[in-house]
């Protein structure tokens, strides 16, 4: 346990350096039994869905295997403080940047306790020792904390399968560097019986038109994941973390990860770079449109006014409109769509008006 979590804090130190300027605000864990235990995880289903730039809603349906009689053991969620400039102390007991933890096992709803711990050695026998934290209570000058939550709760496994469903929100990091960026800790399942999870899905649901990278590490190449909708992908060099990432483009659906007797060698990361806006370069997501130079002449602003239906495939017959989407890497032909206003959103909408 000491070893798992020395080198999730190494990781989350290694991000902070390059996150210069940043707030770390809190990752996704897996829940993990806080005493020794024969049970294994058969399935997994992890859900993650960004909501208007802001958070991650986290929703995860778990399939457990109890091969012998019924048992009560200690279950819990190790929750990281948040770093940077940010506010750290908790808030009403609570981590302050996560919400609506909630578990339903087998059909009823489950009460939790939150702990504070100050290290990894806080599992005694299956009890938790937790430390006093008052006076962090209502602080306003706590950016770094030395200590984490452990928000836990008793599960009563029944022999044979049980269905747990756990969900909780948490804010998007972000820096100079990333728009935004959020982590979610796989290895952690790893530490029930089976060290694996014999059969998990992740679904990330980031929104429509985003442009995003996520690590190459519990996973090699774009052949593993499924673009549910229309969207591309291309690999990618990462100068911020130093290895291989996977960019994504999607205009709009989910894409999703699936393997059997998945043992995760590293955790997921997911991130979007700000534009920069000194290139001659449009963002594919609408939550960077405040990024984008001002138009000089009459052809910057037709090309800023066709925006919307560039966003959507259309085949410009403006030559020059066309060869300047056409050089973007989000940009996705699609010979069958055909514009239309009153389809836009409000906000497009006042778009194309901003820049006749």
């Amino acid at each position: 346990m000491r070893y798992l979590l020395c080198c999730c804090l190494l990781v989350f130190l290694n991000l902070q350096l390059f996150a210069n300027d940043g707030a770390f605000y809190a990752k996704g864990n897996q829940l993990i039994p806080i005493n020794e235990t024969s049970i294994s995880v058969k399935k997994e289903i992890l859900s993650l869905k960004k909501i208007r730039d802001k958070y991650i809603e986290v929703s995860v349906y778990y399939e457990f295997y109890n091969p012998k009689d019924e048992k009560e053991i200690t279950v819990g969620f190790e929750a990281f403080s948040p770093d940077g400039d940010v506010d750290g102390a908790p808030k009403n007991g609570q981590h302050p940047y996560m919400r609506n933890f909630t578990v339903n096992m087998n059909g009823k709803n489950l009460a939790h306790q939150i702990a504070y711990v100050a290290d990894t050695l806080y599992n005694t026998n299956g009890k938790i020792k937790t430390i006093d934290l008052k006076k962090f209570e209502g602080s306003k000058s706590g950016n770094y904390v030395d200590f984490f939550y452990v928000y836990h709760f008793k599960a009563k496994f029944k022999k044979g399968i049980n269905i747990i469903k756990h969900t909780y929100s948490y804010d998007l990091s972000g820096s100079v560097d990333f728009h935004y960026d959020f982590e979610y800790v796989l290895t952690a399942a790893k530490r029930w019986q089976n060290k694996q999870i014999d059969d998990f899905t992740l679904i990330l649901d980031m929104g429509e038109f985003e442009t995003f990278n996520i690590a190459k590490g519990f996973f090699r190449d774009a052949n593993e994941w499924t673009i549910n909708g229309v969207g591309k992908t291309e690999n990618d060099k990462s100068t911020f973390l130093n290895k291989n990432v996977l960019k994504f483009h999607i205009q709009k659906g989910t894409i999703s990860f699936s393997k059997k007797n998945f043992k995760p060698a590293d955790e997921l990361f997911v991130y979007a770079l700000n534009v920069m806006t000194d290139l001659d370069y449009i963002p594919f997501s609408y939550y960077q449109d405040e990024r984008i130079k001002q138009p000089k002449t009459d052809f910057d602003k037709k090309v800023l006014r066709n925006l919307p239906f560039a966003r959507r495939g259309y085949i410009f017959q403006d030559k020059n409109v066309q060869q300047f989407y056409q050089k973007l890497d989000w940009y996705m032909p699609n010979q069958s769509y055909k514009p239309d206003v009153e389809k836009l959103t409000e906000r497009e909408r006042k778009w194309i008006t901003k820049w006749k």
